[in-house]
């Protein structure tokens, strides 16, 4: 699978598992924006955020990094990249 293919599919499976954990707040709506602050954009509480990065961390075996930078955290397109390059993976 090719870098831009495994972004991709880390993409696809975090806009799911953001729709599971958030189905109550997004009420219905598909997350479609992936670019910069588009979680913020999406109107989430802080919980739900909180719930959604915990997912995250459970889904692809990960840690985030306390210093983490906000276009990371912040955007699903941002996050797709940091796993697809193996940042915050857990040493086994």
């Amino acid at each position: 699978m090719t870098d831009a293919g495994m972004t991709d599919d880390i993409l696809r499976r975090l806009v799911a598992l953001l729709e599971r954990v958030a189905a109550v707040e997004l009420d219905g709506r598909p997350v479609t924006e992936t670019g910069p602050g588009s979680l913020r954009a999406l109107g989430l509480t802080s919980v739900r955020l909180m719930e959604f990065l915990v997912a995250v961390e459970d889904e692809f075996d990960l840690i985030w990094d306390d210093d983490v930078e906000e276009a990371v955290i912040g955007s699903l397109e941002g996050m797709a990249r940091y796993i697809a390059e193996g940042a915050g993976v857990r040493a086994g």
